[in-house]
Parts: structure tokens; sequence; C-alpha cells
């Protein structure tokens, strides 16, 4: 059979099982983890009669079911792009963050920083601040459930529908040379509520609320689950299966790109050994001691959030996808040294001191880790540029103030290497749908509206 022949059969059989995955009998965020899973299956199978085409594109490692796609490497031809792509990753943080302590009281430079928003200092260079915002069609509900509607700018109550999610609209621009058109990770229970994402038709994309399952899904082919533990009973890396093959493709490579190699296979270690660690220990109970040290559990902020983010960024740089959502909601309770309680409890504070206080040792922490992620992608280089210049990062939260359950004076924050001109900016009673449709136009689209909008912010200016 020729090799064309088989080309073909290969490239039909792919549309055809693309094709045979619709939506009948199947949820939308599962329709696409299905048609993934098939495009990576047959990646490691088609590049065998298309060396000339795909795999001068990208390179995958492959071993014991895994898959990596390695960065593009200038000594196997792999030119990258003339231009780099663009990247978007959102937090949501479902809770707000204390605004009195956040938000500048005049327009303008960073000139006297209020405290949480000092954490962010590294980044004042790139960084926009918009406060004011409001939602006008997601002002009605119970409790937390117009949550739903903060990057949709919607929210109706009597249906479970929505309108699409800024981070979708953008993913769809960025979304077809990528194995996943966008990842949504969420800290936590899938709650109703905690529903941020929604496609075009307005229904809700898959939120995944496991490290481990994040970085299976990124990294491992092969979900077979006699594999997985065959890997962790015998305690070594994923890594280690492709190892070998990475050593002998070095002796091809020049210098700045095993360099390159190097760092990328180094990442994707430190992560894949701190998502396997916590998962170990949690699935274990803990030791019955006759004494409480309380509130010294440092687990949720820096461990479960901090590995959502560092998954996120390792999703970005490998180019897995080009657009990741990252949300952090309050039931997990979380907590730090010296602090008891939970999220959501201190929130709700009733202007109440002490809960203030708790409040925002926890909120420091967040943006601490928030932070750090965009540290850690200033210092990741892909291609020419580093991932913070290639990444939007939009930081937001559903309510204004989590005390109040008010859905208007909402908090964005939008940081952007290519950024001219920082500081805060308030806008009150402006849609928050104004700034989605500049990060739209931001993005390519030629479009005047999103949503609820009136007009759109020029974020870069």
């Amino acid at each position: 059979m020729s090799k064309t022949i088989v080309q073909m059969m290969g490239l039909t059989l792919l549309l055809l099982l693309v094709q045979a995955t619709g939506t009948k009998g199947v949820d939308q965020g599962g329709t696409r983890f299905i048609r993934c899973t098939i495009c990576c299956c047959l990646a490691m199978i088609l590049p065998m009669g298309l060396s000339n085409g795909i795999m001068k594109r990208r390179t995958f490692l492959k071993g014991a079911g895994v898959a990596l796609l390695l960065p593009r490497l200038e000594s196997l031809g792999q030119v990258a792009a003339a231009k780099s792509p663009k990247r978007l990753l959102t937090i949501v943080n479902h809770l707000s963050f204390y605004q009195p302590e956040l938000i500048p009281k005049t327009d303008g430079a960073f000139e006297k920083p209020p405290p949480l928003l000092a954490e962010l200092s590294d980044h004042f260079e790139h960084l926009k601040v918009y406060s004011g915002l409001r939602n006008p069609a997601v002002q009605n509900g119970f409790g937390h459930t117009p949550c739903v509607g903060i990057l949709s700018g919607y929210f109706n109550k009597l249906r479970r529908k929505n309108r699409i999610s800024i981070d979708q609209a953008v993913a769809g621009m960025l979304g077809n040379e990528t194995r996943f058109h966008s990842l949504v990770f969420q800290a936590g229970e899938n709650l109703d509520f905690s529903q941020i994402a929604w496609d075009k038709h307005g229904l809700p994309v898959h939120q995944i609320d496991s490290p481990r399952k994040i970085f299976n899904l990124l990294f491992q082919v092969n979900e077979n689950e006699q594999t997985q533990q065959q890997i962790l009973a015998e305690d070594r890396s994923i890594l280690d299966a492709v190892f070998r093959q990475a050593k002998s493709m070095e002796k091809r490579l020049n210098a700045t790109d095993r360099a390159k190699i190097d760092e990328y296979l180094t990442s994707v270690r430190e992560v894949e050994q701190t998502v396997k660690r916590r998962a170990y220990w949690s699935d274990r109970s803990k030791p019955q001691v006759a004494y409480d040290l309380e509130g010294f559990d440092r687990k949720s902020v820096d461990d479960y959030v901090g590995a959502l983010l560092d998954l996120a960024v390792l999703a970005l740089q490998t180019d897995s996808t080009r657009a990741v959502t990252v949300q952090i909601p309050f039931w997990e309770g979380f907590k730090e040294a010296s602090l008891s309680g939970n999220y959501h409890d201190l929130s709700h504070h009733g202007q109440k001191k002490e809960k203030i206080e708790k409040l925002l040792m926890l909120e420091h922490a967040i943006l601490k880790r928030i932070s750090g992620a965009l540290t850690t992608m200033k210092k990741r280089k892909v291609g020419n540029e580093s991932l913070f210049d290639q990444t939007t990062t939009l930081l937001t939260a559903s309510m204004g103030s989590a005390n109040a359950h008010n859905f208007d004076d909402l908090p964005a924050l939008v940081f952007d290497g290519h950024m001219k001109t920082s500081g805060h900016w308030r806008r009150k009673d402006v849609p928050m749908s104004n700034l989605y449709l500049g990060l739209l136009q931001q993005f390519g689209a030629q479009r005047d509206r999103f949503g609820e909008s009136a007009g759109a912010f020029d974020l870069l200016a």
C-alpha cells in the first residue's frame, strides 16, 4: 500500500472519528475531551507517514503510553513562526477581593498602592487596574448563582444556558493549532454556581478540579488505569519513559535547542513531582492526635491553587492550549498559618475587624501566588519572547463584594508585556463587557459588540 493511500486512510479515519463524537448523548465537555483524545492518539500514528509535514512542525517523545509535545527545535528544521502566538490566561476569584485594600483611591500611576495590590508590584509596569465595572445582565438570582455570568456578562436564572464567555470567545480565535481548544481549571467541587466558562452555544464548558487529572490530560495519551497504577507503583517519573529518546535526540541538536529541551523537561518534572506528592497524601487519612494546631494548614493556597497555576503556565508554555481559565472558589476552606476558618466565611465578614484581618492574610497569600506565576512566565522563553510577553492575563472576581453579594463595582486587572501605560482607571457603572470587547479586539476580532458592551477599552494604550 502506498504512503499516499495510508495517509489518506489515516486522515479519513480521523475525520470520521471526530464526526462520530457528536453531541448526542455526550455533554459538551465530554465531546471535546473525546475529540482531543482521538486526535492525540492519531497524532502518534500519522507522523510515521507524514514526516515531511507534521513532524516538521512539532515533535513528540513517546513511550509507555506517554506523549510529550516538545517545543519547536531549530536543529530539526522546525522553524518557529515569524510572529509569536498570542495567549490568554484568565483567573477568576469567585469571592472577589477586599477592595479597600486592593483598589487605589486615585486614578493614574501606582504611587501609593494599597497593601493587597502591592503583592503584584513586580508587575506594575505591565498592569492596568479597572474598578467600578458592572455586569448589568447578571443582577438577578439568589446568593452566588449569578457568579456564573462573570465572563459572559449574562445570567438567566430560569434556564441552564448562557452566552459565550470571553475566555471561550478568545479561545475560538486561538485554539485551532493546539491540542486543546481551551482548558478550564477549578479549585474545588463542580457546583452549579461555579460554572463560569460557556461555549458559543451557551452551554457549560467542562471544568477540571484535580491536578492529577490535569497532568494526565496534558502529558499522558494512554489513560489506561493499569498503566497509570504501574507508573505510580514503581515510583518512577513519567518522563523516565521518554528520557532515553530525549538523550538520543540531543546529539542532533545545537546548544540552544539542548538548553531548551533541558529547561522544558525540568519544568515538567518539577510540576509532576509536586502533583504526585499531593495526590499521594490526599488519599491518606491524617493521624489522630490529642491536640489541634488550629489554623496551621498551608495546603490549599500554596499547594492546591499553586499547582493549578503551575499547570496553567505549563499548558501555555508547551503550547498544549493558548487559553487557560483558572477559578478560585470558596468551599475548599483555604488556610494559612495562624488562620482558622474558611474563605467563604471570612469573605462574609460583616465588617468585623478580626474577620477582615484573617481575610486579608488569606488574600495576600492568593495574590502572592498569582504574582509568582506571572514571574515564572517572565522567566520561561517560548521562541524569541518570554511567555509573559505572549500572554494577556486577566484577573477578576465574580462579585464586587462577597460580603454584600453585589454584582457591580467589579475589579479587573489586566497584565500584558506590551502595555504602554500602566495604572488605575475607575469606570463607574461601565459594563464589564467593554473590557471584554477590548480584549477581543486586541486578539484581532473584527467586531464592535460583546454582551452588554457600549464601547471598547484600549487595554494596551
